[in-house]
């Protein structure tokens, strides 16, 4: 049995064409979690007509309340596999609680690790909590290119056992996008002017030092003064949200697939980083709040994908700069895919080597 728990919404999306291929090998059964203030993995999950079993909750904001979370799910693990039997492989993206019980069955852990640190540069001291947890444990690992092997290698793994391909994530699933059903049909947004589409900072995650005001700011900026759509897909629900008088902002709680919204905006602005990598990959201007910079981020700007914002006034003239030129250009969109696979992603070279390593 390969076990997979996926608790990131990019990682329903990201394994979501090798889990057929997993299929092949061995049973599979994935987990995740859900809670009343994050269930987005889980809807995405169910958006996709993926199984899945719901195994504990998202812990917060605190290291306390993120602690106590992980004792929860790796005590209903073990509760599970009395039932299931003892999985003979474990992959994830982003689950220390997944990749510590593995380690503590002597599980073989295969790990995909785009975000090994909180910066654009290696520092050992910018190694996430998550990736210290994790890392180290892993079996074998594989990482992007846009990521030094040294971000792993720091963390005692063997070069034999880090892995790099060729391809930034998000290509895998919007390589062979078509539009989808129009979202603002479906939720009565005019379609006459601009959609402005705002994306939440990582507010909670345990890399991201403070939630900053520069996109609700933004929000109330543009909505203000210029006539356009702002669309809202909150983070963590709508919850401090709160935006009255407005009749052009509307917020979007349900989760949809790329397909039917990506086609039909103008501009992202994002403070987070899987959905400015998509819009980048799709040619849509993007507009980036992060209070920090990744490996991605910095790739990102390198090659004037993407534009960063330090407040509310310098988002506001970027998006009146965007509104007042040419959409980007075929050639355009079509360099921006190179960027992002210089081969073509799929998962073939990845699968053939998770196959030779566990199930030759």
């Amino acid at each position: 049995m390969i076990w997979l728990d996926i608790i990131d919404p990019k990682y329903v999306l990201f394994f979501n064409p090798l889990i057929p291929k997993l299929k092949e090998l061995d049973e599979v059964i994935i987990t995740t979690r859900k809670s009343k203030e994050y269930s987005e993995c889980w809807e995405l999950l169910e958006l996709f007509n993926i199984s899945n079993i719901c195994v504990g909750g998202y812990g917060g904001e605190s290291p306390l309340g993120k602690f106590n979370a992980r004792l929860d799910r790796q005590k209903a693990f073990l509760e599970l596999f009395e039932k299931t039997g003892i999985p003979k492989l474990f992959i994830t993206g982003a689950s220390v609680d997944g990749v510590q019980t593995a380690y503590a069955l002597g599980i073989p852990i295969v790990n995909f690790s785009d975000t090994p640190l909180k910066n654009d540069h290696f520092d050992i001291d910018s190694m996430t909590i998550l990736s210290k947890l994790t890392l180290p444990l892993s079996s074998l690992i594989f990482h992007p290119f846009v990521v030094p092997e040294i971000c792993y290698a720091s963390m005692g793994v063997p070069a034999k056992n880090i892995i790099s391909y060729d391809f930034i994530d998000i290509a895998l699933w919007l390589k062979d996008m078509q539009p989808g059903i129009d979202f603002r049909k479906t939720f009565n947004i005019p379609q006459n002017r601009p959609s402005i589409l705002f994306r939440e900072e990582e507010y909670k995650a345990h890399y991201v030092k403070e939630k900053l005001p520069i996109i609700y700011e933004s929000i109330e900026k543009i909505a203000s003064c210029l006539d356009v759509n702002v669309v809202i897909m909150p983070r963590y629900g709508k919850e401090g949200l709160y935006f009255k008088g407005f009749e052009n902002i509307f917020i979007i709680e349900e989760k949809l697939p790329p397909a039917d919204f990506y086609p039909f905006i103008d501009i992202l602005v994002g403070g987070g980083g899987t959905m400015n990598l998509e819009a980048c990959y799709l040619g849509i201007p993007t507009i980036s709040t992060r209070s920090l910079f990744l490996f991605h981020d910095k790739y990102l700007l390198n090659n004037h994908l993407m534009r960063h914002c330090k407040n509310s006034q310098e988002v506001y003239e970027e998006v009146k700069s965007i509104l007042a030129t040419k959409k980007p250009s075929i050639a355009k969109k079509a360099n921006a895919r190179k960027l992002f696979e210089p081969k073509p992603a799929n998962f073939e070279e990845i699968f053939k080597t998770i196959k030779e390593r566990f199930y030759a």
